[in-house]
């Protein structure tokens, strides 16, 4: 068989089966699911003295640097990641950590793993209406009733070519309620795990003070009036600047001048290869 030519062909007494030669020495076979078809495969592959490969393997790689990239690549969400990991072998080839790269990549490794981004503020100001309009579905309970978020809701979202964990906290106030109270420090314990968080108010309620260096200020309800202390203000109901929030989010965990930086990015599970 020539090396990445593909066979459909039939294993005696197993499977008939998909096929590819990646190298002299690593093949990928692929039959039908099944366990028992498994446990045959499994077997007959040690009778003939065949070693399974678990990890994944890049054949197609040059080098090592290569290698890690497109291992890399195999596992990040955010689509801003593609093109910035296919660029790195050479900026990465013979090269050593500054401080400032080390910080750049930093940032740049929420492209690979989706940050915790929290929307926090009072009850009643429009966060789980915003959240619902992030996610493009009813993932938060809304209601006029102060509290109607009893608990975090978190889903995955892509805003603006970054992927991130977006979480709707229940509004932190005075409560005599047992499971109310349970739901804000489970709240407040993932706030203190966010990379971002995103402060809510509309024209009747102030901000919630937050201890969190990284925020960013959010006013809701701008048909019904914009506030100008607001890093931006929007109306998720009719979407008013709800494509600006997207990129607001992105900029402010992966800024742009990162993205477009000249210099290396040592992403995470890379380390300089000895030349």
């Amino acid at each position: 068989w020539e090396i990445g030519s593909m066979h459909l062909t039939q294993i005696p007494e197993i499977d008939e089966v998909v096929a590819v030669k990646i190298s002299d020495n690593l093949a990928h076979i692929m039959p039908h699911g099944g366990m028992q078809i498994l446990r045959n495969f499994a077997q007959r592959c040690a009778d003939l003295g065949l070693e399974p490969v678990d990890s994944p393997q890049f054949p197609e790689a040059q080098d090592e640097v290569e290698a890690a990239m497109l291992r890399t690549l195999s596992i990040a969400d955010s689509p801003l990641a593609a093109e910035l990991l296919l660029a790195q072998p050479p900026k990465l080839r013979g090269a050593s950590p500054s401080q400032e790269d080390l910080e750049r990549s930093s940032r740049l490794n929420h492209l690979i793993t989706p940050p915790k981004v929290v929307l926090l503020g009072q009850p009643n100001t429009g966060k789980s209406t915003l959240m619902n309009a992030l996610t493009r579905q009813d993932t938060s309970i809304v209601h006029d009733l102060p509290g109607a978020t009893r608990d975090a809701v978190g889903a995955r979202i892509n805003c603006a070519g970054l992927v991130i964990d977006l979480y709707d906290l229940p509004g932190y106030r005075e409560s005599d309620d047992e499971i109310e109270q349970e739901a804000i420090r489970i709240a407040s314990a993932i706030t203190n795990e966010a990379t971002l968080t995103i402060l809510i108010a509309d024209n009747e309620h102030n901000w919630i003070e937050s201890s969190h260096t990284h925020t960013i200020s959010v006013a809701t309800k701008s048909d019904l009036g914009e506030r100008g202390d607001a890093d931006l203000s929007v109306c998720a109901i009719s979407g008013n600047c709800m494509e600006e929030l997207s990129v607001l989010i992105r900029d402010a965990i992966v800024p742009p001048e990162d993205i477009v930086h000249d210099g290396p990015w040592f992403f995470a599970g890379y380390s300089p290869i000895a030349e």
